[in-house]
This record gives C-alpha cells, sequence and structure tokens, in this order.
C-alpha cells in the first residue's frame, strides 16, 4: 500500500506542479504586461511633470530641483547623463530618439531630458523586484497545497487497495484448486467490473472442473460396466460355455462402448465446431411425418400435432442436427415413458417450439437444470439400462444454442415429462408460397 500510495501521490503532485507552473507562468507574464503599461503611464505622467519643472530653471539648479521634488514622488528620481548605464544598443537607439525605457535588471527607468545629454531616472520600483522573484509565501502556499492533495489521494486509494488485496486473496484461492471461491466488492468500487469478470471466471472454471470430474468418473463407469462383461463373457468362452449366446453378449457389450465413443465423440465436435449450425428453410410437418416414421418401433405411430397457426409451415432449421435432438428426446421419452410419446409442433411471437411429451414419472423440477449438461443423470445408478450414458440432453442442449435457442423441461399434459425445443424463425406457409 505504502508503495502504491506514495507513487500515486507523487505523480498527483507532479502534474499538480507542472500545471500550477504553467498557469502561473500564464498569468505572471498577463499581470506583468498589463502592470507595465500601467507603469508607463504612470511614470510618463511623472516625467512629463519634471521635465516641465526644470524646463524653467537652468541646469545648474535641475538638481536643487529634483530633491525638492522627491518627497512628493511615489519612486525616487534623479537626472543622469545619458551614458550613465550600459544599455543595449535598441534601447540607446529608444533612449535617444525620446522613448520611456525599462532596465528591468535595475528597476529603473529611462528618459531623455529633450534636447540635452542628460535622463530622469525614475527607480528603483521596488514592485518590478517582487514580480521576478519567488517568495516564500509562496514556496509554503505551494508545499501546504501538496500536502493537503495527500488527503484525498488516501482517501481513494485505501478503499482501492482493500478491494485488491482481496481480488489478490481470492485469485491465490483459485490458484490452489478452490474454484468456490467468490469476491464481494462494492457496487461504487473501481474494481466492480473486474470482481464480476473474476466471479464469472471462477464460476465457469468451477463449472469446468466439476464437469471434467464428471465425465471421468461417468466414462470410467459406462466403460468399466462393457467390459466386465466382456472379461466374463471371455472365460465363459475359455470354461466351454455356448459360443453363440456369449458371442451375442460381446457383441452388445461392444455397441454399447461404441454407443459411448459415438455420443462422446458428437459432444465434442459440436464443443469444436463452435455450434455453426447451417439453418436452411424447411418443409417442417413432413420432413416430422418422415422422423417420427423412423423413430417408430413395433408399428406403434408416434403421434405428430401441428398447432402453428398456417397448416403447411415452413421453419428454418439446420435439418440434420435438429433430426439427432428429436431423436435423443424420442428415444429418451421411450426409455423413461410409460410408452406413450406424442409430439407437437407450435410458434409463437417469432419462435418455433417443437413439444416431446411422454406420460412417465416426470422429472422434478429441481432437477431440471441439471438434467441439460453432460454426464447428469436422475439415476444415481450408471446402468446403462436405467441412465443412460448421461450426454443425450447435453448434445441438445448444445444443437438448439446452435439454432439461438435452448431446450427446457416441462410438465406434460399426459403426465409425464415435456421436453421442449425452442428457437427464433420465421414462419411461412407452403400452400401461399
Amino acid at each position: 500500500m505504502r508503495k502504491l500510495f506514495l507513487r500515486f501521490y507523487l505523480t498527483v503532485v507532479i502534474c499538480f506542479l507542472g500545471a500550477a507552473l504553467l498557469v502561473g507562468s500564464f498569468y505572471k507574464h498577463m499581470i506583468e504586461r498589463t502592470n507595465e503599461r500601467y507603469l508607463t503611464d504612470i511614470f510618463q505622467s511623472t516625467i512629463t511633470i519634471i521635465e516641465e519643472e526644470l524646463g524653467d530653471l537652468p541646469q545648474s539648479l535641475w538638481h536643487d530641483e529634483i530633491s525638492r521634488l522627491r518627497g512628493t514622488l511615489p519612486v525616487p528620481v534623479q537626472v543622469e547623463a545619458l551614458d550613465a548605464y550600459v544599455l543595449s544598443p535598441d534601447n540607446r537607439v529608444a533612449l535617444a530618439s525620446g522613448d520611456i525605457i525599462l532596465v528591468a535588471d535595475a528597476g529603473l527607468y529611462l528618459h531623455r531630458i529633450p534636447k540635452t545629454d542628460l535622463m530622469v531616472v525614475l527607480g528603483p520600483v521596488s514592485y518590478l523586484e517582487q514580480l521576478d522573484n519567488v517568495s516564500w509565501p509562496d514556496i509554503v502556499a505551494l508545499a501546504l497545497m501538496c500536502l493537503a492533495l495527500g488527503l484525498p489521494t488516501w482517501l481513494w486509494l485505501r478503499p482501492f487497495w482493500r478491494d485488491l488485496l482481496a481480488m489478490i486473496r481470492q485469485s491465490r484461492k483459485v490458484g490452489t484448486g478452490d474454484f468456490s471461491v467468490r469476491v464481494s466488492l462494492d457496487e461504487a468500487s473501481p474494481l466492480a467490473p473486474l470482481g464480476a469478470t473474476f466471479n464469472r471466471m471462477a464460476h465457469d472454471v468451477e463449472e469446468l472442473s466439476a464437469s471434467r470430474q464428471a465425465m471421468i468418473d461417468a466414462i470410467s463407469h459406462d466403460l468399466r460396466t462393457p467390459l466386465a462383461r466382456l472379461r466374463y463373457r471371455l472365460e465363459a468362452l475359455k470354461a466351454g460355455a455356448d459360443t453363440p449366446a456369449v458371442a451375442a453378449g460381446m457383441e452388445r457389450d461392444l455397441d454399447n462402448i461404441d454407443a459411448l465413443i459415438e455420443e462422446w465423440l458428437t459432444l465434442r465436435s459440436l464443443e469444436a465446431r463452435k455450434l455453426t449450425m447451417e439453418l436452411q428453410p424447411l418443409e417442417i410437418l413432413p420432413w416430422l411425418s418422415r422422423q417420427l416414421d423412423e423413430l417408430s418401433v413395433s408399428g406403434n405411430a408416434i403421434p405428430l400435432t401441428n398447432a402453428t397457426p398456417v397448416r403447411a409451415p415452413w421453419l428454418a432449421a439446420d435439418s440434420y442436427y435438429l433430426s439427432r435432438a428429436l431423436g435423443n428426446l424420442v428415444s429418451n421419452a421411450r426409455r423413461y415413458g410409460g410408452g406413450r410419446v406424442e409430439v407437437t409442433l407450435a410458434w409463437q411471437d417469432g419462435m418455433a417450439q417443437l413439444f416431446v411429451d411422454d406420460d412417465g414419472p416426470g422429472i422434478p423440477e429441481e432437477a431440471r437444470a441439471r438434467l441439460v449438461k453432460a454426464f447428469e443423470r436422475l439415476e444415481g445408478s450408471r446402468n446403462r439400462d436405467s441412465g443412460g450414458f448421461g450426454l443425450g440432453l447435453a448434445i441438445v442442449a448444445m444443437i438448439m444454442r446452435g439454432h439461438g435457442g435452448d431446450v427446457r423441461i416441462d410438465d406434460s399434459p399426459i403426465g409425464g415429462a415435456r421436453l421442449v425445443l425452442s428457437w427464433p424463425t420465421t414462419l411461412r406457409d407452403a400452400g401461399k408460397l
């Protein structure tokens, strides 16, 4: 704090002194010019009076007359020869032509008496000397003003330094791996924007760290289970078990591993692409019908409802990734629902909405925000039959962010969960194109 205060204080003082000297020099120059004109007028009048008094007297009495006039004039006056002072060539010429000459160093005004080799000398004038000198009261005043600047400097730097120390302490904790720390700064603090940025960074790092740990735990568990089954089935083959049945089980385990890798690669691909979607106009109802036909099992068609204000809607979407998102939602609805799945298309206020409803037990409200993150599942079990890989909704959320929209979880009107895909798009009627 001491070094910061001294640096800031010295910077303020130096800038203040520089400004004071600059303003003072300008002000002094203006005052000098004004005073010189004023004094010249006064001395012109004085010289005129003196010369009028001396004009009627012989030169032998001039010194006596000057002595008599000294008591009535505001400045000393005397008569000297023209060469009594060393003058510059310009001043000698001006003096000879009858101008009033100022000898600033000596504080004297000189004027030649017409038609003589003498001149009237007024001065020295003490006021002219004071203009060029810096007195001790001036120095004391400047010193007091510099000291006075220390108080506002300290009052401003103290909360700044306090907040800076808080930032340093919390950043050190983050450096040791404690990503839950946050800084609390007053809104009026000059470091408030930096504190808000630090908190957002700590939050993002905390989520990233938690996601990485969840990914490690999830992948290790999801891989361990089929690998353990493969090892068991391999031992069963060595022991002479039924080869076709064991081979079929090994193929299922390999399919599980392949599906996990595929989901993981899709998630990483979406992150690396930064969700650049190719949005194209799409006649959405026929496209949805084809997708749902492919997703139907055992001949049980998934009903599709058009709740848009037009009969043949055209919407902008990336058909490949929207198909992937729809497939994940229908798969989840079939896995966790009671067997009934419904899809509804709606559009309102510039937003398209795709509802996927099931008749299962639903999803608790407190778990909904968590489930759209990677490797998060509702069940505590890591068994694929009960919980999947925990990547489906995370992939859906990324796809919808790429569309400029989002995914949310609501209560379904048919009793289970409702997954809602929303994204901004214009709506056109294909029947009017």
